[in-house]
């Protein structure tokens, strides 16, 4: 039999199948010594009992991300809140690089407009918002006032998940559960009753899980985050993968320019002809810099 591993507790894990059954499967030795299983894996196992099995193999994976721990995801859901906490491009750019080196589409969701607008921040913000729809990205931007506004922006926002497996990520209080309930709300249960099956006690969580949504829509539930490193990421890896930096590297004098120090270099012009944003360079300078400095581990 084949499915997806939609959430690891401990040594079990819980495998959805293409009818929409949910079995509890255990890992054998053999496989789990060459690999450990991710949620979103690919699996084959064997029927043991009703709803057990055996996990016989996993299969090869598209792509891999260490945070969070989760596997083969077409896209993701990159929630920023434009205010309270303000609107803070850093953490947004890194994250976008990052996954752009595992060939990992981003859609850009942007909360809380509603208070932004309130705010002497507005016109800087949104200018910076509408950067990134200037440079080929999808943005949906969310008011969080419940009207017929926000109903739409969610419908819009859900055709984007379609037929997808993507996953939702953010800093803490960025509104990512909040819209991630106008989703679920109706699929609890199930979740519910996968830990009710637990019923062993206390375990360990890797804390996603994959809510198997109608329309064949896959969404990955994961903590939020106020900060995160770069592991086993060089900067060779963003300079081959930025969908921004790519746009302008061709004008560029040297092949390997990495557009921090050399002259003619042609993301520098970009920004000098406000062709590319200051403000994404500016963190891009910043993180060539932490990854330049980072330590190496023994």
């Amino acid at each position: 039999m084949n499915g997806k591993i939609i959430q690891i507790d401990s040594n079990v894990s819980y495998v959805l199948t293409k009818e929409q059954e949910i079995y509890e499967v255990f890992i054998k030795g053999n496989v789990k010594k060459q690999i450990k299983p991710l949620v979103g894996d690919n699996v084959e196992f064997e029927l043991i009992e009703n709803l057990k099995g055996n996990i016989t193999k996993i299969e090869e994976r598209k792509n891999e991300i260490y945070r969070p721990k989760i596997a083969n995801v077409d896209q993701v859901v990159i929630v920023t809140s434009l205010n309270e906490p303000l609107f803070a491009s850093y953490i947004l750019n890194k994250y976008i690089f990052m996954i752009e080196t595992k060939k990992i589409k981003p859609i850009l969701l942007f909360t809380k407009n509603e208070l932004l607008v309130k705010t002497k921040h507005f016109q800087e913000v949104t200018e910076k918002v509408n950067a990134y729809k200037d440079l080929g990205y999808e943005i949906v931007i969310l008011d969080n006032i419940e009207n017929e506004n926000y109903q739409n922006e969610i419908n819009e926002l859900k055709l984007k998940l379609i037929s997808k497996v993507s996953f939702f990520t953010g800093q803490t209080g960025a509104g990512k559960s909040t819209t991630l309930n106008n989703y679920l709300v109706d699929h609890q249960i199930r979740t519910n009753e996968i830990s009710l099956k637990l019923n062993r006690g206390k375990h360990t969580t890797t804390n996603v899980k994959i809510y198997n949504l109608p329309e064949n829509i896959l969404i990955a539930d994961t903590p939020g985050f106020s900060s995160f490193e770069l592991v086993n990421l060089e900067i060779e890896d963003i300079l081959r993968s930025s969908k921004i930096l790519n746009k302008f590297n061709s004008d560029c004098k040297f092949i390997d320019c990495i557009h921090i120090h050399e002259n003619k270099c042609g993301v520098k012009n970009a920004v000098e002809n406000n062709q590319l944003p200051a403000f994404i360079y500016e963190d891009y300078k910043k993180i060539y810099d932490e990854i330049a400095s980072r330590k190496v581990k023994y």
